[in-house]
C-alpha cells in the first residue's frame, strides 16, 4: 500500500510536468502564429505603401528622364582644346530653315514708265505776241476809264506797247477762224487753238495777207502793228490782245506767261 501510494505520487508529479510542457508549447505556438500574422500584415502594408509611393513618383521620374534625354540630345559639343563651339543644336537649325523658307519674296519693282507726251503737250509752246510793256492791263470785269472815250467800261484784254509795223506773232498753233475789220478795234485776227482757247489780235495794219481757215504755228507772224483801233486811238502805238477760254475772257498776259 505504501509502495502504491509512492507510485501514484510520482505519476502525478510527471503528469503535472508534461502538462506544463504542453501548455508552454501551445503558448509558444500561439505566439509564433501571432507573430507570423503580424509580420505578414506588416509586409502587405509595406508592399501597398511602396506601390503607392511608386505610383506617386512615376510622373516625376518620367519627367526627369525626358528632361535628361532632352538635355543630353541637345547639348552642344565644344572643342576640348580651344573651347570653341563646334556643333549647333538641330532644333535651332530647323527653326532657322523654316524661317528662311517662309520669308516672303520681295515684290518686283514697278517700272516707272513715263506716259507718252500728248500731241498737245509737244506742240503747246506759248510765246508773247509782241515784245513790250503792258500799257493797259486786263480789268477782270471791273470798270476802268477809257483814255480815248472818257467812259467807264471793262477792258477785256491787254494793251502791249509796240511800234507801228512791228511783227505780231501767234501765241500757239491753231487755225485762223476770223479776219475782220471791227468798227471799234480795227483789223482783228482770231485764232482757234483747238484746246478751248481762242486768241484775238487787234489794231493791226490793213496790209494783211492771212485768210480764214489757214493754220498757223506758234511764233508765226500773222500781221503787223497798225493804227486802226478807233476805240484806243489816243494811246501810244500798241497791240490790243485778248484771250477767251471756254467762251469767257481771261487775263491773256498771265495765260501766256504761265503757259
Amino acid at each position: 500500500m505504501k509502495k502504491a501510494s509512492t507510485t501514484e505520487k510520482q505519476a502525478g508529479k510527471y503528469k503535472g510536468f508534461y502538462t506544463a510542457i504542453g501548455i508552454s508549447i501551445l503558448m509558444i505556438g500561439a505566439a509564433c502564429v501571432y507573430a507570423y500574422q503580424v509580420t505578414n500584415e506588416a509586409n502587405e502594408a509595406m508592399e501597398e505603401g511602396m506601390s503607392q509611393i511608386a505610383e506617386m513618383t512615376q510622373p516625376t521620374t518620367n519627367f526627369l528622364a525626358q528632361a535628361y534625354d532632352k538635355v543630353t540630345t541637345t547639348q552642344p559639343e565644344y572643342n576640348a582644346v580651344v573651347g570653341v563651339k563646334t556643333d549647333v543644336p538641330e532644333e535651332t537649325t530647323v527653326v532657322e530653315t523654316e524661317a528662311a523658307e517662309t520669308e516672303p519674296e520681295p515684290l518686283p519693282e514697278a517700272e516707272s514708265e513715263e506716259p507718252p507726251a500728248s500731241e498737245e503737250t509737244i506742240s503747246h509752246v506759248l510765246v508773247m505776241p509782241v515784245d513790250g510793256e503792258v500799257a493797259q492791263p486786263f480789268s477782270n470785269n471791273e470798270l476802268v476809264k477809257s483814255e480815248t472815250t472818257g467812259t467807264w467800261q471793262t477792258h477785256n484784254g491787254v494793251d502791249i506797247l509796240a511800234e507801228t509795223g512791228a511783227s505780231v506773232r501767234a501765241i500757239d498753233n491753231g487755225t485762223v477762224v476770223e479776219v475782220v475789220n471791227d468798227p471799234l478795234w480795227g483789223i482783228c485776227v482770231s485764232v482757234d487753238h483747238e484746246n478751248g482757247i481762242v486768241s484775238r489780235y487787234c489794231n493791226l495794219s490793213p496790209s494783211l495777207e492771212l485768210q480764214e481757215g489757214e493754220t498757223v504755228e506758234s511764233g508765226q507772224t500773222i500781221g503787223v502793228i497798225g493804227d486802226t483801233a478807233d476805240m484806243e486811238s489816243k494811246m501810244e502805238s500798241h497791240l490790243h490782245f485778248e484771250v477767251k477760254k471756254g467762251g469767257s475772257y481771261i487775263d491773256p498776259y498771265e495765260y501766256v506767261r504761265n503757259g
